[in-house]
């Protein structure tokens, strides 16, 4: 699960850039993830808000349509877009992947990280618990990153790829049609 750190990283990332495409769907996103980060802050004692327990039940319901504006995000970059195969093709690549490396990363890392904690040296030391804490969130999000950035590069790689092979089939065919053109000469 994305911890504070990445959801205010994401917050930020996803306000500032919807706010300049204006994306909607974007600024979303960027709401659900301030719920997201005041839960979290809440839930580590950082801060005190009132009606705690109902703010985290509005929050993990938040929490459930954040991937679906995600995937909307996309659609809408992909209308938007001059070329909308190319694009949604890479939008589509960017946010499976994305998905892809969060679930690896958390599969990896709650495991090693209940571990750590449960460490005689690290249970009662309030520094290296909020090194993990901060190390957890920052892993997250080069996760999430790179696997966004990966999808999409692979997804523009194939689409490009597979463009250059219709052109080059496209140009022998035609090739091809001027001799036979020729021979009937």
């Amino acid at each position: 699960m994305a911890n504070g750190i990445s959801c205010a990283f994401f917050a930020g990332k996803n306000l500032i850039y919807g706010q300049k495409e204006k994306n909607l769907f974007k600024e979303g996103i960027g709401g659900i993830q301030t719920v997201r980060t005041v839960d979290s802050a809440a839930k580590s004692g950082l801060i005190n808000i009132p009606h705690a327990p109902i703010f985290s039940k509005i929050t993990a319901y938040l929490k459930k349509i954040l991937y679906p504006l995600i995937i909307l995000s996309g659609v809408y970059n992909t209308i938007k877009s001059e070329d909308r195969i190319k694009t949604g093709f890479e939008q589509a690549g960017g946010i499976s992947f994305m998905y892809a490396f969060e679930t690896c990363y958390e599969k990896l890392i709650n495991p090693l990280e209940k571990n750590l904690l449960n460490n005689p040296n690290i249970k009662n030391n309030k520094l290296l618990k909020t090194g993990i804490y901060i190390l957890k969130g920052l892993g997250f999000v080069c996760a999430s990153l790179g696997g966004y950035s990966t999808g999409s590069k692979l997804a523009n790689t194939a689409v490009s790829k597979y463009r250059k092979i219709n052109a080059d089939k496209k140009e022998n065919e035609t090739y091809v049609n001027i001799f036979d053109d020729v021979a009937l000469i």
